[in-house]
């Protein structure tokens, strides 16, 4: 799927999903958002959070009905762990038949690296008023990547290692925006060591040996700054890894990320692509895990990510898809 954005229509439904708790999410940004919507919807709905999980439900329960009329676009503000839930209802929809509403994702967390993915530095408000009248956008279907043997959804991306250890790191910073996320991965780098780590691709060891952090997904973004996949093509039906060795200081990569995503270049950095990729920590003990910016629970030593190929409709910059194409 490749079209111009959704055309504006006298009674289209827009739904806006909105997360409170989120990073930068407020009334102000929500009132903005509601008055563009009104310009060109026939009829805008603004749903907030109560609850983990919330969004997903009414994604769900709105992409198949909202008073006798499913919606035509379903807008995510939040962070991208809001993102993350409203696409779970959303194939939860999917599942059960219904033909999906346009997700449009809004900058309303810490990072934010899904709306950066989807619009790259486009200020919001000219993002949403494109995607609504379909000047500047395109609607296209992007891949997701399911966790094996669960049933949770990878929207991003999922990693392990430094990016894994930032992000539990995170939920004791008293600090907003993306600072919260940078001075956790301060903090986490004066004590982190590489672990022993292993990474199949479509059952093909691509690398072995000490490893600061693996990502894998399809966004080019983690944390919002961080260009760990820059070669992602996010509707080619495969997932995207990077592997970041230990023959380079940790900081260094990072550092390298921030420019462009010059870290590919490194001879200690492994860049792949698959349909199936495996995470592993070779010495049995536990390996954290995270996808979307949320920790997993449980304590084991590997996880395995398959590619959803072209599931999920999203409404993105038109320059951007022509880029990708």
């Amino acid at each position: 799927m490749t079209a111009h954005g959704i055309p504006a229509e006298a009674g289209r439904r827009v739904t806006v999903i909105a997360n409170p708790r989120a990073g930068s999410t407020t009334q102000e940004l929500l009132s903005d958002i509601e008055k563009i919507c009104r310009s060109h919807a026939g009829h805008t709905e603004t749903l907030w959070t109560e609850y983990p999980g919330h969004a997903t439900e009414l994604a769900r329960q709105h992409a198949i009905t909202a008073s006798g009329q499913p919606s035509a676009v379903i807008i995510s503000v939040g962070g991208d762990g809001t993102a993350r839930e409203v696409v779970t209802g959303l194939l939860e929809a999917r599942d059960s038949g219904a033909t999906l509403p346009a997700l449009l994702v809004l900058p309303g967390g810490t990072g934010n690296s899904n709306y950066r993915h989807f619009w790259q530095d486009v200020p919001w408000q000219t993002a949403l008023a494109s995607a609504l009248t379909g000047e500047g956008s395109e609607l296209r279907a992007y891949d997701l990547a399911m966790i094996a043997g669960t049933s949770r959804l990878v929207v991003l991306g999922a990693s392990t290692g430094l990016f894994a250890e930032a992000t539990a790191e995170a939920l004791t910073i008293p600090v907003a925006g993306r600072a919260r996320y940078q001075a956790a991965i301060d903090s986490v780098l004066t004590r982190f060591t590489p672990y022993p780590g292993r990474v199949l691709v479509d059952g093909r060891p691509v690398h072995v040996g000490d490893t600061h952090l693996v990502n894998v997904g399809g966004g080019r973004y983690r944390a919002g700054v961080y260009e760990t996949m820059p070669f992602s093509v996010p509707d080619d039906g495969l997932l995207d890894v990077c592997v970041i060795g230990s023959g380079i200081p940790a900081r260094s990569a990072l550092d390298l990320m921030r420019q462009g995503g010059a870290h590919v270049s490194s001879e200690h950095v492994t860049y792949q692509r698959g349909k199936r990729i495996t995470l592993e920590r070779t010495d049995g003990r536990p390996l954290r895990f995270e996808h979307d910016g949320e920790v997993l629970p449980g304590d084991a030593t590997s996880l395995t990510i398959d590619v959803l190929p072209r599931v999920l409709p999203v409404l993105v910059a038109a320059q951007q898809a022509k880029a990708q194409a």
